[in-house]
């Protein structure tokens, strides 16, 4: 099937941009299909838990030649955090001692924290920082693509650990 053959639309509901959508999606007639940021392939949303587009008002046609660069640009999908056990540990001016990642797919949240066996292991600690009924969270603050590569070299010596 030609990539032409679809209309392709970015997801931008409130607090994103056309420029970073929060989903891609793209039809043909009335099949619908989204861009899945976790395994990066296109999947038909009746073979899926999602089973429908989302609401017309926060999709933005894109041409097909912007859906395969937003395709093709997979940090962008991601947002990352500098993690610190507490918010204490940050006011003391600690270091943070890992980072946090988030990809947001239709499918599911994907949370995940590069752990000390140098992998990116699913976990807790973003849904727990904006958890406002948890008592001890750990302290995120949000950092680029290059932040969490650079933070991770110096943290543990790994280089390419943001590769997805």
């Amino acid at each position: 099937m030609s990539e032409q053959q679809y209309e392709y639309f970015a997801e931008v509901p409130q607090g994103w941009t056309p420029e970073r959508p929060d989903g891609l999606w793209r039809r043909r007639g009335d099949d619908w299909e989204y861009l899945s940021l976790l395994d990066w392939e296109w999947h038909d949303v009746k073979d899926t838990a999602v089973r429908y587009a989302p609401v017309p008002d926060v999709l933005h046609p894109v041409p097909a030649e912007r859906a395969a660069q937003l395709r093709a640009d997979r940090q962008g999908w991601v947002t990352y955090w500098a993690y610190w056990s507490s918010e204490r540990r940050w006011r003391e001016g600690k270091p943070p001692t890992t980072v946090c990642r988030r990809r947001r797919s239709p499918e599911r949240i994907y949370d995940e924290t590069f752990m000390r066996s140098n992998e990116w292991r699913p976990d807790t600690a973003v849904s727990e920082f904006f958890d406002a009924r948890t008592s001890n969270p750990p302290h995120l603050e949000e950092i680029t693509a290059d932040r969490a590569e650079e933070l991770l070299m110096e943290l543990r010596g790994i280089v390419g650990a943001t590769e997805l």
